[in-house]
């Protein structure tokens, strides 16, 4: 490797310069401005090689050289670029709190960087999106064109993975990145302007916000139910059982602390104005009004078989859907509180939890795994969608749009969508998973992309494989699976990577 690079810098002299002397400059503008540069931008293998200390230093990065290893650093806030001239390679990465570089991610570059001039050339595009920046080519003018991110507004709070977990705060378009704990962090919470969270150690409860200093809410170890309606709820746990223990509320404006329960319970779950819970003594399903001033019992009428937990039941709007059993079985509807209980299915059911919560409830039979079905929410025309393949042994459900549903092989990875009434089945395209949002197909399959419901015209948001996706306010957020960094782009493509370490869990402010 090392020699293709003397012979490859050999022949970039002589050529590459001469094509220069011909007049086939290259001109760098950078968010708007043309760099004026004392050596020239050079074209190799359709690749724009730039002197690098011009870029970095224009970008805010501070850049330095060393000789021994002939390798060029540029460093930005906490973030380095790393280019080794030796090997062809571009690492990049963090400095933690101790000071000590973690790295992050190292890639061979398709043209190495070059020494010509007494300087450094190096890939523009690769080494500008490496510190967060836009790079467009304009063949028609020779231009680079290189923008910094705009501030999209908003602040991503994270738990670094690359920094034990420590709490971090960082703007929407990678900049300003600061530490806001040297404590590891788990649970992240917003509300209102602050991000709520528990120690990962203690599981005391803390909350902190950009500007601010930390608090500590609670000094024992708890349970963070909720962060809702101007209050903290949270179970005092006992003997370190998670969701076990006396449930308490804690204003957060006030820090007045109210109990709500006078025993310890199990599986608390906050939905509206309810929390729902069990106890140790029996199987019931409890509902509590937020305040504690009333104390109902859901009820199915088959209490030898009724098992109801929380975590079993489907919040739906402005009721609960309950599979009467343990895992499934009869679908039932009631009120928030457990009032007017009704049948909607008298065959087993396992709902579709990604569903939109409107007038029809999808739903598999588990009898027959790979059937879907759907019945109205007032229990009438309860009918066939999809008649599944036997061959297919189950079926996935993956989201729901108005009158469509999208469901996938479950080993094949081919997703289709049905009609609601039965009219349209039919093939989409690959994914490992999906969401609809505002009438557009997100999938992830070795990538991200959008496009229309059908499955036409998609476009590539991000191309590499993630560890999941979610679309929030018209952008979607992406962690990448070999880095672990958060990226986050628009609809049509545009973005670049809020984390410049690895990101654990990660909440966003919408401003």
């Amino acid at each position: 490797m090392k020699k293709a690079i003397i012979i490859l810098s050999a022949l970039l002299l002589i050529f590459g310069i001469s094509a220069y002397a011909e007049g086939d400059d290259i001109q760098i503008v950078i968010d708007g401005e043309l760099l004026k540069t004392d050596t020239p931008a050079m074209n190799l293998f359709s690749r724009v090689l730039v002197p690098m200390r011009g870029i970095f230093e224009t970008l805010g990065a501070e850049v330095t050289w060393d000789d021994g290893a002939k390798t060029v650093w540029a460093r930005r806030e906490d973030q380095f670029v790393s280019i080794d001239t030796l090997h062809g390679t571009m690492g990049t990465g963090v400095y933690n709190s101790d000071g000590l570089p973690y790295w992050v991610e190292n890639i061979e570059l398709d043209v190495p960087a070059q020494l010509m001039f007494d300087r450094t050339y190096v890939p523009i595009r690769a080494v500008s999106e490496a510190l967060g920046a836009f790079v467009a080519w304009d063949g028609s003018m020779n231009r680079v064109y290189i923008d910094s991110r705009p501030d999209e507004g908003g602040l991503v709070y994270y738990a670094s993975d690359s920094d034990y977990q420590k709490l971090y705060c960082v703007r929407k378009n990678g900049q300003s990145r600061y530490k806001l704990s040297d404590r590891s962090v788990k649970d992240l919470e917003l509300y209102d302007d602050m991000v709520y969270y528990l120690d990962k150690n203690t599981s005391c409860l803390y909350r902190t916000a950009a500007g601010a200093d930390e608090e500590l809410l609670v000094g024992t170890a708890v349970y963070k139910v909720a962060v809702d309606d101007g209050w903290v709820y949270y179970q005092e746990l006992e003997n370190g059982v998670k969701k076990s223990g006396i449930l308490y509320r804690m204003n957060v404006y006030t820090k007045e602390v109210q109990r709500l329960t006078d025993v310890s319970v199990r599986y608390a779950e906050k939905y509206r104005d309810y929390i729902y819970f069990n106890t140790f003594t029996d199987n019931n399903l409890y509902a509590l009004y937020k305040d504690g001033s009333y104390l109902s019992t859901i009820d199915t009428g088959d209490s030898v078989y009724s098992k109801l937990y929380p975590f079993n039941c489907i919040f739906y709007g402005d009721y609960i859907l309950i599979e009467d059993g343990v895992w499934f079985g009869n679908l039932m509807r009631c009120d928030l509180d457990g009032a007017n209980m009704i049948s909607l299915t008298r065959l087993n059911a396992f709902v579709e939890k990604n569903q939109q919560h409107n007038a029809w409830v999808i739903y598999k039979q588990p009898d027959n795994g790979q059937d879907i079905y759907c019945v109205h929410i007032d229990g009438w025309d309860n009918h066939l969608v999809h008649k599944g393949d036997p061959s297919w042994l189950d079926i996935t459900l993956l989201a729901q749009w108005d009158d469509m549903v999208y469901y996938k092989h479950p080993m094949r990875n081919e997703v289709y969508r049905a009609s609601l009434d039965g009219t349209i089945d039919e093939y989409v395209g690959y994914a490992n998973s999906m969401q609809v949002y505002d009438g557009r197909l997100f999938i992830e399959f070795n990538g991200v992309y959008v496009g229309n419901a059908d499955g036409s015209g998609m476009q590539k948001l991000y191309g590499k494989n993630v560890k999941g996706f979610a679309v929030k306010d018209d952008v979607v957020y992406c962690k990448d699976d070999v880095t672990s960094r958060l990226y986050m782009t628009d609809f049509n493509g545009r973005g670049g990577y809020i984390t410049c370490d690895c990101c654990g869990a990660w909440v966003a402010t919408d401003y």
